[in-house]
Parts: C-alpha cells; sequence; structure tokens
C-alpha cells in the first residue's frame, strides 16, 4: 500500500484531494512540523483494522485461557467442596 502525506495546509486547502487519496490508499498521513502529526483513515481500512485487531485479541485471550483447569459443574463442587 502506497503512503501518501500531506500537510497541514494541503488539508485545509485540498480538503477533498487528502480524502480521495486516504480512500485510494486506505489512509494519509498529515505531516505538521516536518512530524507526522496525523492520519485519514478510509472507513473501509479503519473497519478492516478495527477486525484484525480484535482477532487478534482474541486470540491472546484464547492462548492465555487455553491451560486453565476446566469449568465443573455446581454439582461436582458441591461434591467436593461441601457446605458446612
Amino acid at each position: 500500500m502506497i503512503t501518501n502525506s500531506f500537510s497541514i495546509t494541503d488539508l485545509r486547502q485540498k480538503t477533498l484531494d487528502v480524502i480521495n487519496a486516504a480512500k485510494a490508499s486506505g489512509y494519509v498521513q498529515i505531516i505538521q512540523n516536518s512530524k507526522v502529526d496525523v492520519a485519514v483513515v478510509d472507513a473501509a481500512y479503519l473497519t478492516a483494522l478495527q477486525e484484525a485487531y480484535e482477532d487478534q485479541m482474541d486470540i491472546i485471550e484464547f492462548d492465555r485461557v487455553k491451560n486453565d483447569p476446566p469449568v465443573m459443574s455446581l454439582d461436582e463442587y458441591l461434591a467436593k467442596h461441601p457446605l458446612r
């Protein structure tokens, strides 16, 4: 994916060009004081990023709990730990 960069001035004066570039490439970087300050992101690209992030978090959570002890029913728990 090609990364496009625009200045703050470009964003002010050529907003439609910046938006079209973001739609074409997924996102563009906005430069201020010679540093990337923010990004303009196409909505479909943002949705894909969010879904990928959620999938990664699900994998991390699965890896965290996959070795947890198995769940037991209330009857099994009470048989092992009777109420006094």
